[in-house]
Order: structure tokens, then sequence, then C-alpha cells
């Protein structure tokens, strides 16, 4: 038993290891995002950032429900999120601007 939450500490901790992985973390943290509604933010093809919201699901990170033919994605719970604030992973804010 003590194998796997080890295991299964270090998936978590290997998945916050990666800077576009970090940038999902922080919309997420505002608020329920479809894969679709990050490609704006990240400046990153639509494979890439499913790829790595693919990794933060098995991570224990985020968990996702269907809508329809989308797939909205979110913080797993409350005790995730507020473990990720307290590591200083701040939200971040979704803009609509082409600058950005």
């Amino acid at each position: 038993m003590y194998i796997c939450a080890m295991e299964d500490m270090a998936k978590f901790f290997r998945a916050l290891g990666d800077e576009t992985r970090l940038m999902i973390i922080g919309y997420l943290l505002n608020e329920k995002l479809c894969a679709c509604e990050f490609n704006p933010g990240i400046n990153k093809d639509q494979t890439t950032i499913s790829r790595h919201l693919k990794t933060l699901v098995e991570a224990g990170i985020l968990k996702y429900e269907k809508d329809g033919r989308n797939i909205i994605y979110s913080i797993r719970d409350d005790e995730i999120k507020h473990f990720l604030e307290r590591l200083g992973i701040e939200s971040v804010e979704m803009c609509c601007c082409e600058r950005c």
C-alpha cells in the first residue's frame, strides 16, 4: 500500500513539472473549461493541450465531464485546489485578446 501511495505522489509531482501544465492548472483554478478553450491563452496546438490534460487527469489533479461533444475539465476537488494554491500556483484569468 505504501509503495502505491509513493508512486501516486511521484506521478502527481511529475505532472506539475511542466510549464504548460502549470498554465492549464492556473486557468482551471478560476473556472471549468472545455479543452478547446485553452488555445488562446496557452498558444499550443489542440493535440498538445489534450495530451497535457490527460497527464493531469491521470495524476489525479483534474477531473472531466462530458457535455455533449465537449469535455469540460476542472480541478478534482477543493482539497487539491487548496494544495495547489499553497504550492504557489496562481490562478490565471483567460484573456480573449489576440495579443496575449
